[in-house]
């Protein structure tokens, strides 16, 4: 089974991988993307009160996957299976109370990370010499970073809120 594809010089050039190592680390790859996902659909679905919200989120992310991988090199195994592990990672700590931390978690690591990449973003963006290929590339990476910042940052408000007692909030 070969999994992993790179190009040298134009030319494609495939190393062996196992199945069980292709859908393992397609599968791992695309888990913390999911947990931000569904955090936000959680979210979405507390504010609505209505439980179809999270519902239509496991399918809109489900037929997403599916999308993605169909124009793959991954085996027909890895196309199915990946899609359908990530997902259950997914939306596992919304059904499982005890590890939610999980959505914080990775909320506050994309925070992290969109603060990194705004850091060595802004520099391209100020510079009149280089530049991204369009604008709007740009402009996506700048309102990614932005809204990684805000999500953790409203992870992070509502653990301190939380922790904090309401006789010894700062207010």
């Amino acid at each position: 089974m070969y999994g992993w594809i790179f190009a040298l010089e134009g030319m494609t050039i495939r190393l062996p991988s196992t199945l069980s190592k292709e859908v393992g680390l397609t599968s791992l790859w695309t888990t913390p993307w999911m947990l931000l996902f569904f955090s936000g659909v959680e979210d979405l679905s507390i504010a609505a009160r209505k439980n179809f919200v999270l519902w239509a989120g496991i399918v809109a992310a489900s037929l997403f996957l599916f999308y993605f991988d169909r124009n793959t090199s991954l085996s027909a195994l890895t196309k199915i299976a990946s899609p359908l592990f990530a997902v259950i990672a997914g939306v596992l700590p919304h059904f499982v109370r005890r590890i939610r931390f999980l959505f914080a978690l990775c909320s506050v690591t994309a925070a992290l990370a969109g603060a990194f990449v705004l850091y060595h973003v802004t520099s391209i963006l100020l510079s009149p010499s280089t530049h991204f290929a369009t604008k709007t590339i740009g402009l996506l990476m700048v309102a990614f970073c932005l809204s990684s910042i805000l999500a953790g940052s409203l992870v992070l408000y509502d653990l301190y809120s939380k922790a904090v007692t309401p006789h010894q909030r700062l207010v």
